[in-house]
């Protein structure tokens, strides 16, 4: 199932908090795992600090945003900026399903246009950051979130049937 959260940034908090409160959201999702080592994730995310802000600084993450990928979790997390940061309801509590979260998780890092030199070359050396583009979303790829429009249906629409 595909989880969002959003996080406020200007005016609420600047961009390197706002960067921070990514942080803190992935390593408390994730490092309820029992496979995954306490600071393992801040770790992980530590050398993407500066370009982490600098996506935040640019309303990148509002455009595009960061997409954590494990077995049964899969959360977009959006940054939001202007009136959008005003009125958002921020939900920072650890993502449902982190607990079963496995070393294998990846996480999505855009890379725009003006950052994208910068953002591949930050990623060299992070085992589950990559600025490839995420995968189809795996219930939908696998079959598995079944089809929310009954197209026999839609086939009769206008028939007498």
């Amino acid at each position: 199932m595909l989880r969002h959260r959003s996080i406020a940034a200007a005016p609420v908090r600047g961009a390197s908090e706002a960067w921070q409160v990514v942080v803190q959201l992935l390593a408390d999702t994730l490092e309820r795992s029992p496979s995954i080592q306490d600071g393992s994730v801040r770790a992980e995310l530590a050398p993407l600090a500066g370009l982490g802000t600098a996506l935040v600084a640019g309303g990148h993450l509002e455009k595009t945003p960061l997409m954590l990928s494990d077995e049964a979790l899969e959360v977009e997390i959006r940054v939001v900026t202007s009136d959008a940061a005003l009125t958002i309801e921020e939900n920072l509590n650890p993502v449902p399903g982190g607990g079963s979260a496995t070393t294998d998780w990846s996480l999505y890092l855009p890379a725009p246009a003006p950052l994208a030199d910068a953002a591949r070359t930050a990623v060299e050396d992070c085992a589950h950051v990559t600025t490839e583009a995420p995968a189809v979303r795996k219930a939908s790829a696998e079959g598995k979130a079944g089809n929310l429009v009954d197209h026999s249906a839609v086939g009769r629409l206008g028939s007498d049937q």
